[in-house]
């Protein structure tokens, strides 16, 4: 790819990016300001859009260990039994692997499947479930998230300049795509914890928050008169 035509598109993602950063505010002022006009609304339809793009993305990623699994079963047979190994069907299997892993990491987030300190997280109230996501997201998840895609730039630039691919003469020619994904997986992060932010202003300003996608269990339920405010996310 053209330095100069690279170049262009990393300007023009560089200007999307500042465009959106002053947006992740909004769960703080939704937090204080819940009753402006509309704003809930709009609130309502961030969450269950972002929340439908995470989930089918990780209902799509998922095939992917399908695939993991037959490369992998099927360099270890022609190996094993026939004495044959390419290295393209190797180096499958950890693309495989990258893909679902990091394409999949905000669906997991999402899906509240992500570690926690449990002992101390699952006894708490959905108000104090809702507050640590909200200062979980702006201490932690994106600074980190935004570390890594200040960090990745640079690496990224020289690898598809070069489209770089496999160390392996007859290796997958992918390599720049490979790590691609490593923006990718800050960006849908942040978008996640996004919605979550979002969900848990709504939760401190004991709102009822739009329903979940399926199979997806509600977030910030409890036991006490908060649960009347969880009804409605199923």
């Amino acid at each position: 790819m053209s330095v100069e035509l690279l170049g262009l598109i990393r300007r023009a993602l560089h200007a999307i990016g500042w465009a959106f950063l002053p947006f992740i505010l909004l769960p703080i002022l939704y937090l204080f300001f819940p009753n402006i006009r509309g704003f809930k609304n709009l609130i309502e339809t961030i969450i269950s859009t972002l929340d439908a793009f995470t989930y089918r993305l990780g209902e799509s990623v998922k095939w992917g260990l399908l695939l993991l699994v037959l490369s992998v079963a099927f360099s270890v047979f022609a190996l094993s039994i026939f004495g044959l190994s390419w290295t393209k069907l190797s180096e499958s299997a950890k693309y495989f692997h990258a893909s679902v892993l990091i394409l999949g990491s905000a669906a997991t987030l999402l899906a509240s499947q992500h570690v926690r300190v449990d002992i101390f997280h699952t006894h708490m109230s959905a108000k104090s479930k809702a507050f640590i996501d909200l200062t979980g997201f702006y201490i932690f998840l994106l600074p980190v998230c935004l570390i890594i895609l200040w960090n990745s730039q640079s690496f990224l630039y020289f690898s598809w300049i070069i489209f770089e691919g496999s160390s392996e003469a007859d290796g997958i020619r992918g390599e720049f795509l490979l790590k691609t994904l490593i923006p990718v997986f800050s960006i849908t992060m942040i978008l996640q914890g996004f919605a979550i932010a979002l969900r848990a202003a709504m939760c401190l300003n004991n709102q009822a928050r739009p329903p979940r996608p399926e199979h997806i269990p509600p977030l910030y339920r409890s036991s006490d008169t908060e649960q009347t405010h969880e009804s409605l996310e199923i």
